[in-house]
């Protein structure tokens, strides 16, 4: 009974042994991709901090430390499940101690009582019961075999009660571990928490101080000048179609099921009394945050980018772009191929004034057209 329970437990320790094994370096590999996530977030910051003060470089700094944020707690949440894994195969092995403990135990006790039944005359006794030499020798091998027996579980005793103090005072420092991580975890979180909080603030004051608001407009122009001396810029990986635009002008897909809340072309500020050029629209997500490519082609670029947030740009062919800004995350990266109707990215709220939308684009020749009259019709 004691075999089958012992071997049960060993098999189940090479099992959950093995399983770690197999759990760790993929924890690893995480580990050491949010790592260079973080390094390349400094890199940036740092960078910022050389540019010249502008508002969006001070909405593009607070997005880089809340990301920055939420990548550490994710850091914290690997290191936390690596713990408690840590923390699950020491108890696998401090039970599995205590047991070998307590058979060798017994096996003890049995070995002490033959050995006080025999008696104190005990090398007497064994001549005095042997008829032939033969059962003289089988005698006497019996009774070193007890005798070295008993020294054996006493050496596995000793081993194995080392062990197992080496496996508590592990046990100690990997629940320490776990302690520290837990608060480290929720700093973390309350630092996620006044960060959006921050950039809350600022979007609040961007949009209620006409200074600012008009000093963001003349960024805004300057970014979507210079986006398009990105775009002309792109290399794609392969040789691209030339597509009649007036066959799909009015049947593109739209990217997003939601209302448009911002619409194209001039459109007068009546809070500030101002001009607003809106290069394309801003779409409020209805149900579904999922992003679509509104027709084939190839992802030139899925950077961040002031003032467009998270922002993708796919090529369709030489005339022809669209482009997905505010995004929560790409589920796409330069160079990727994709079809008409296949999912690229998140909506999100990155870059944004406004909330949660996406911002979409069409551009031919570079120059940007009215969205709406390249989507089908509602």
């Amino acid at each position: 009974m004691w075999y089958n329970f012992n071997m049960r437990i060993t098999i189940f320790f090479i099992l959950f042994l093995a399983c770690s094994l197999l759990l760790f370096p993929a924890s690893k590999e995480k580990l050491g991709t949010i790592n260079k996530q973080i390094d390349d977030i400094n890199g940036k910051l740092e960078k910022l901090k050389k540019e010249e003060g502008s508002l969006l470089n001070d909405i593009y700094k607070v997005e880089l430390q809340c990301e920055k944020a939420i990548i550490e707690n994710n850091r914290i949440k690997i290191r936390l499940k690596d713990t408690q894994v840590e923390i699950r195969k020491k108890n696998v092995e401090k039970q599995k101690l205590e047991n070998e403990i307590q058979k060798s135990k017994k096996n003890l006790k049995k070995i002490l009582r033959i050995l006080y039944k025999i008696g104190g005359n005990t090398y007497l006794k064994i001549f005095l019961r042997i008829n032939t030499l033969d059962q003289l020798f089988e005698n006497y091998q019996r009774f070193i075999s007890l005798i070295n027996y008993k020294s054996d579980e006493i050496e596995k005793i000793k081993r194995n009660l080392l062990r197992l103090s080496v496996v508590k005072t592990e046990l100690q420092v990997e629940y320490k571990n776990l302690q520290d991580l837990q608060k480290q975890e929720a700093q973390k979180i309350r630092d996620t928490r006044y960060l959006k909080q921050s950039r809350l603030s600022l979007i609040n004051k961007i949009n209620n101080d006409r200074q600012n608001y008009l000093q963001l407009l003349d960024e805004l122009r300057d970014e979507a000048a210079r986006l398009n001396e990105l775009i002309y810029g792109k290399r794609i990986k392969r040789p691209m179609r030339v597509i009649n635009l007036a066959k799909i002008k009015g049947k593109l897909r739209w990217p997003l099921e939601g209302k448009v809340v911002s619409s194209f072309g001039k459109k007068k500020s009546t809070k500030f009394d101002t001009y607003i050029i809106n290069n394309g629209i801003k779409i409020k997500p209805k149900g579904s945050d999922k992003v679509r490519v509104v027709y084939s082609g190839e992802v030139v670029f899925a950077e961040y980018y002031k003032g467009y947030g998270n922002l993708m740009i796919v090529q369709h062919s030489k005339n022809l772009h669209s482009l997905y800004g505010q995004c929560e995350k790409f589920l796409k990266k330069k160079g990727d191929r994709v079809t008409e109707g296949e999912l690229i990215s998140i909506a999100g709220d990155t870059g944004s004034t406004y909330g949660k939308s996406l911002y979409f684009e069409i551009r031919t020749q570079l120059t940007p057209q009215n969205p709406l009259k390249w989507l089908r019709k509602k």
